[in-house]
């Protein structure tokens, strides 16, 4: 097939964080108070750049958000997206290349100030995130004489579990998608989950409702093994809940992906053994990660798994994989 199959991570974001009035809503009420009471809310645009290369849209998304300040000043919101694939220290390094590249092309075009960029971390993983916002933290200067020859700046952690618990008003439309980021996750919370879209047609007209209901449902059924039969029994009380789910998973039949149980299955098992390396050895490597996310036999998967417990090191299970790789 030729045609390349999305990310459902990055569609969901950029079809619902990409919409400019859920943008500047979520500046409104997610942002910290002394970076949205400095923003003209009405300048806000969502920007079609994006820094994320096509083979780590399964883990990264992101999403530019520029304003202008009241002072006058153009401002930019770079919101990185890291998805549940595992957590990563290098996710600050990833910012500092985006803002880089971006003040070299203002640099460029002969501007006499660079615009200020707020990055901000949108994670939505199972486990805590643990690593410092600080880029200057992945330093370790043998003295203080050093710190000024090292490059400083701070992301904001918008921790999506974290927020739930704070119950922060905001709007149905941000609410709803920030319960089904968490829930997604948990097989024994899909009650929860399927509560929270009726929420959608209880504070929304219509037309706005079922569009963010159909973008939720696509997610839903091509980011996890939940089956359009499942969903069709739990949204068939909602105002066009059955052919939104059936016209939905059509669509994506369509473009190629695999409904049902199984490839959720094979999701799942890759993303067990990738966290399963990364908590034993730390970090793989982005090559190792794409051969396992290219692995679809859910048998090779157990077997793979079963080896991530008992090797010794990294370079060890590589050469595991690559044996049984190469004999499959």
């Amino acid at each position: 097939m030729s045609k390349e199959i999305k990310s459902p991570h990055d569609s969901v974001f950029k079809n619902i964080l990409g919409r400019e009035d859920v943008a500047r809503d979520f500046i409104r009420y997610y942002m910290p108070a002394e970076i949205s009471s400095e923003v003209e809310l009405e300048t806000i645009e969502v920007t079609s750049e994006s820094y994320v290369s096509n083979r780590l849209r399964d883990r990264l998304s992101d999403l530019v958000i520029s304003v202008q300040l009241k002072n006058g000043e153009p401002a930019e919101l770079y919101l990185l997206i890291e998805h549940k694939s595992g957590l990563d220290r290098w996710t600050r390094l990833q910012l500092f290349k985006y803002m880089s590249e971006k003040w070299q092309k203002v640099g460029k075009a002969d501007k006499i100030r660079l615009p200020i960029i707020i990055p901000v971390v949108f994670y939505h993983g199972k486990k805590k995130w643990r690593y410092s916002p600080e880029f200057s933290d992945l330093f370790d200067p043998p003295c203080e004489a050093f710190k000024k020859y090292i490059p400083s700046f701070e992301h904001i952690l918008h921790e999506v579990p974290t927020i739930n618990k704070q119950q922060i008003k905001s709007t149905i439309t941000l609410e709803v998608f920030h319960l089904v980021l968490e829930y997604v996750f948990y097989p024994e919370k899909r009650e929860q989950l399927y509560a929270s879209l009726g929420l959608l047609f209880q504070g929304l007209n219509a037309e706005d409702a079922g569009e963010i209901f159909r973008v939720l449902i696509e997610y839903l059924l091509s980011a996890t093994d939940i089956s359009p039969t499942e969903v069709e029994e739990h949204v068939r009380h909602l105002p066009g809940g059955v052919e939104t789910v059936k016209t939905t998973a059509e669509v994506l039949r369509e473009e190629g992906y695999g409904l049902g149980v199984e490839k959720g299955k094979i999701e799942n098992t890759q993303e067990m053994l990738i966290e399963t390396l990364n908590e034993r050895f730390g970090t793989p490597s982005l090559a190792l990660i794409r051969q396992i996310n290219a692995v679809h036999s859910p048998q090779l998967l157990k077997i793979l798994f079963k080896q991530s417990l008992k090797t010794k090191s990294l370079e060890h299970f590589e050469e595991q994989f690559k044996r049984a790789t190469r004999d499959n």
